[in-house]
């Protein structure tokens, strides 16, 4: 059987179809790369030159499978095909055409690194870290920036959501990062960000070098359109603005990267951007079951702009999803390990086997339970909970109520407080060894600034010295003692106080201290993501992973966290297409059983409250028919008979000049 009889008839028309400007609509799980490799193929095998062919992916490691697989396809030519990431490609563009923007060609190109060291020197220059209000780090500075680059959002913007503490230094932020741009470019220095505007402006700005571009690479394609920004988008039309031969591939239903500037209007506008558009749609699937096929495909239907497409397969059916309902977040956490247990004693090996959930704290519960019962994990899209710095801290509070000598734990607490440093520390810690573990010294600070600090501290200790009490309320105690040094010691640190809460919840239902935290610092070294090897295919680990980290997996059985509202769509987030589209990738990430997991009752710092079921799942019309709603593990008997309306429409064409593409960038 050749490639081409491989193919079925919707990708074999994307790859047949070499003129004018195409858009590829590729479901979740339709073969997309297929489609890809055997349109470079077939360019090649039609006398295309390779060296011609410009395919743009995300990744490098992508192209190079891509252009590898296709030359295994039968012509070797397909070596020469140009493929990377915008970035590189960027980078080579700039090396020959800087001088028309006035930069050098030898230019440095400044890595993550290079980028912190930049705004060190800068915040030394005009001593911007030695004011009375608090400067943001570093790594905060590059976040920032970065993320007005990418997105274009407002500095005011940003600090108001995501950095509240430091809006009373916008001024000087913003004074900063106007010396970071003078200081590369008077240096030749430029940043990743700096590679995508230089280029745009150079093919938007000097016809010469637009034109001969466009005739070195007569043919594009795009992969993942609807994660390009806009100015991944911008570089993409122009380079296609003397011929239009652009083929970008992509799904609208699957721009979940927002927060790195990714805008779905990219995909969603093609048509308006290129005149006579050819829309083609991928709708056979080859990874799911009709069943989780039926509910993406009532997902999909509640798109507010969207392009209408159903998605079927051949594929042996399976159960219908289940939406399992649980008492509180613990017994979610201990369902779902139960559940795993089972699945790995029917023979199913746990790296086959995913849970997903929106943000890395979600799995908070879940990692304790896991370790609690020996259950090895690996964690994509942050570090496990237990591993991280503030969740630390708090343990070792808690910690020296129980072993008043701990020194490691006290080296941390005290380096947490404001004016204690290396000799402050040690001289506390040595004379609460010397008194046999009494916290005294730290009530005799009477009158200096530390006592703010240490005063309130020992009455705390002094107040929870009965370690038999109540766990919940002598961990609530120290949270609140803590949030005050979380907020002094971490710039994020209003997205690490919901962790806290988590810690909170854990700890309900536990009668000592001392167990509780056992079970918290249980982590076996054979669970340290810096001691395994995920892609050792002989180690067995199940995988945790936030959605956006798992787009492009796919596992036999799929869990997704927390389907409530407010975490599953995330209160933080205001833009609930983008929250819907996170929503349909989780559930298109399973190939056999997908669970949907929801806690009647959910812990945050006012206290327990009840939760609603997802708007997603809840929105659905007659959604008995396309999930099984269960409790407790009990079971209720649902028909799988759901049917979907789709009609595929082509949406509007208009012009492909160069001018309606400046015009539409420029709005």
């Amino acid at each position: 059987m050749s490639w081409k009889e491989e193919l079925n008839s919707a990708q074999l028309e994307a790859v047949l179809t070499q003129e004018g400007p195409v858009l590829v609509l590729a479901g979740a799980g339709t073969g997309k790369t297929k489609t890809i490799i055997s349109r470079l193929a077939q360019l090649v095998s039609a006398g295309v030159p390779a060296s011609s062919i410009l395919l743009l992916t995300f990744t490098r490691k992508a192209a190079r499978e891509m252009i590898l697989r296709a030359s295994s396809m039968g012509d070797n030519r397909c070596s020469e095909v140009q493929g990377g990431t915008f970035h590189s490609f960027c980078s080579s563009v700039l090396r020959r055409f800087a001088p028309a923007l006035g930069l050098s060609s030898d230019f440095t190109i400044l890595d993550d690194a290079d980028s912190l060291d930049v705004f060190q020197f800068l915040r030394n220059e005009k001593d911007f870290g030695k004011t009375k209000t608090r400067f943001p780090s570093n790594e905060t500075l590059v976040r920032i920036h970065s993320e007005i680059q990418n997105t274009g959002k407002n500095l005011v913007l940003i600090l108001e959501k995501d950095y509240p503490i430091f809006l009373q230094r916008q001024k000087d932020i913003a004074v900063i990062f106007e010396d970071y741009k003078t200081y590369k470019r008077e240096r030749s220095l430029l940043d990743y960000d700096d590679l995508l505007y230089f280029t745009r402006d150079l093919l938007a700005e000097h016809a010469g070098v637009r034109s001969a571009l466009s005739e070195k690479y007569r043919f594009i394609m795009v992969d993942e359109f609807q994660d390009t920004n806009k100015i991944q988008a911008h570089i993409a039309c122009l380079l296609a603005s003397e011929h239009s031969n652009l083929m970008v591939v992509g799904d609208d239903a699957q721009c979940i990267y927002t927060f790195r500037g990714a805008t779905v209007r990219g995909i969603l506008d093609f048509p308006k951007i290129f005149q006579n558009t050819k829309t083609i749609f991928l709708e056979k699937n080859y990874r799911s079951t009709p069943a989780i096929l039926n509910l993406a495909n009532a997902v999909l239907q509640n798109f507010s702009e969207k392009y209408e497409k159903y998605l079927f397969t051949e594929n042996e059916n399976g159960p219908i999803p289940a939406v399992l309902q649980f008492t509180d977040e613990l017994e979610e956490a201990e369902g779902i390990a139960e559940i795993l247990l089972q699945k790995k004693e029917e023979g199913i090996p746990f790296k086959k086997m995913g849970v997903l959930f929106r943000a890395g704290w979600n799995s908070n519960q879940l990692e304790l339970v896991l370790a609690k019962r020996n259950i090895p994990f690996v964690k994509f899209g942050g570090r496990k909970f237990i591993e991280t710095a503030h969740i630390k801290d708090l343990l070792s509070f808690l910690k020296i109520l129980i072993n008043p000598l701990d020194s490691v734990s006290w080296i941390r607490v005290l380096k947490l407080i404001p004016g204690i440093g290396n000799a402050k520390s040690s001289e506390i810690l040595e004379q609460i060894r010397q008194s046999s573990g009494s916290m005294l010294i730290l009530a005799e600070e009477t009158g200096t600034a530390l006592s703010k600090y240490l005063t309130p501290l020992y009455h705390l200790y002094q107040k929870h010295l009965d370690t038999k009490a109540d766990v919940k309320t002598i961990t609530s105690d120290f949270i609140d003692y803590y949030r005050v040094l979380l907020e002094k010691n971490y710039d994020d640190s209003k997205r690490r106080s919901e962790d806290l809460d988590s810690v909170l919840g854990f700890a309900l239902k536990y009668s000592s201290l001392s167990d509780f935290l056992s079970d918290l610092t249980m982590d076996h070294a054979s669970l340290s993501l810096e001691k395994i090897n995920p892609d050792n295919s002989e180690t067995d680990l199940l995988n945790l992973s936030t959605v956006h980290s798992a787009k492009g997996l796919e596992y036999d059985i799929v869990f997704i966290l927390n389907t409530t509202e407010g975490a599953f769509p995330s209160s933080k987030n205001t833009d609930t297409e983008e929250e819907r589209r996170l929503f349909y990738v989780a559930i298109t990430r399973a190939r056999k059983e997908l669970y949907l997991t929801r806690p009647s009752l959910a812990q945050s710092k006012s206290g327990p409250y009840y939760t609603k079921l997802s708007r997603f799942l809840s929105e659905i019309p007659s959604p008995e028919s396309v999930y099984e709603l269960k409790f407790n593990s009990g079971k209720s008997s649902v028909k799988n008979d759901f049917v979907s309306n789709s009609s595929s429409a082509n949406p509007k064409n208009v012009s492909e000049s160069f001018s309606r593409i400046q015009d539409y960038f420029g709005s």
